[in-house]
């Protein structure tokens, strides 16, 4: 039995601007799917989903599953394989609503792995796909948008700095964040489209390029000073440029027509001014998660305290040490 686990991303820096070159600066969460994989005892493949709700399938090998990231991944075996397998991505969800943690870069991350092990297992010649490949099937799965900087963390873990060179090749490094900076993200309820914001900005950026470009210069120096403090170890700097890009952010959403920095999100970043706290929005916006930011400790505390006392969930941020992890275990029951 294979078992493979991938994290989970939250963007402090770089959101949009990443798109066209600028530095983003990605936490990968522990927050994690996991895919598990086995033979199968019948020759059919049998595939169980957990999130956001249990649903079992049972098919012909290389017929669809009825989840594109697993087709996507399975066409490499040729001819197909049978299987029995497991994905859980349940801790990106909140009951049935999606928490905006890059739940399918990571279980693309862990069912690549998983099938990966699995067919070399059975023999196949299958190479281990990398970041590369693997932005690529996920921009497949999005319709041909994002940056992979979400995959890169599920790959990589840790904190990243993550940059696209002019013929799209990415570029990653990790980055030690400022040990006096606290983090926390916070759902505002409701969930988003990020291919949806995305093609919304890339139409923008088509239609009004003077324009755009303008943004994009503000936004990229924001993002670059951002990384560059993480990498110098100037927390205060570090925190001031994520309530920078918070603004800038909303800037950008005024700008294109679409609501980034929505109603809940502002609720949510005037409350943090009061404490002395910085919040942006984490990810395309639109819903989703925030991302709270401080050096004093108690601050924040309290902060988090306050607004779940609102009704928003806090998620803790701890940064996932590890990026994708691969392993083969025995069986239940077959020792």
């Amino acid at each position: 039995m294979i078992v493979a686990r991938a994290p989970g991303k939250l963007v402090a820096l770089g959101e949009y601007a990443v798109l066209d070159g600028a530095p983003a600066l990605v936490l990968a969460l522990d927050h994690y799917a996991e895919a598990v994989i086995g033979p199968s005892p019948d020759g059919r493949c049998r595939l169980e989903t957990l999130a956001p709700a249990a649903v079992e399938q049972r098919f012909a090998p290389g017929a669809r599953s009825g989840a594109a990231l697993v087709d996507l991944v399975t066409a490499a075996a040729s001819p197909p394989l049978a299987w029995n397998a497991t994905l859980d991505s349940t801790a990106f969800f909140a009951g049935p609503a999606k928490l905006g943690l890059g739940s399918s870069a990571a279980v693309l991350c862990a069912w690549a792995g998983a099938f990966t092990a699995f067919a070399r297992s059975a023999g196949r010649d299958l190479a281990q796909p990398g970041v590369g490949a693997l932005i690529d099937l996920h921009r497949a799965f999005q319709g041909g948008r994002g940056s992979g900087l979400d995959v890169a963390a599920s790959l990589t873990g840790g904190a990243i700095t993550f940059s696209l060179e002019p013929s799209g090749v990415p570029r990653i490094g990790s980055v030690r964040l400022p040990n006096s900076v606290g983090f926390a993200g916070i759902f505002t309820g409701r969930s988003a489209s990020t291919p949806e914001l995305v093609a919304h900005y890339r139409a923008w950026r088509r239609d009004r390029p003077e324009q755009a470009e303008s943004h994009f210069r503000r936004l990229a120096a924001v993002a670059e000073s951002g990384c560059a403090a993480a990498r110098g170890d100037d927390a205060g700097a570090f925190v001031e440029s994520l309530a920078e890009y918070g603004r800038v952010l909303q800037n950008l959403g005024e700008a294109i027509g679409a609501e980034i920095v929505t109603a809940e999100h502002r609720q949510i970043g005037e409350h943090a001014r009061r404490y002395g706290v910085a919040y942006k929005v984490s990810g395309a916006g639109g819903g989703d998660l925030g991302l709270a930011c401080a050096v004093d400790s108690e601050a924040l505390a309290a902060f988090t305290k306050s607004v779940t006392d609102r009704g928003f969930r806090v998620i803790k941020v701890s940064l996932a040490k590890y990026g994708l992890v691969v392993e083969q275990r025995v069986a239940e029951g077959a020792q």
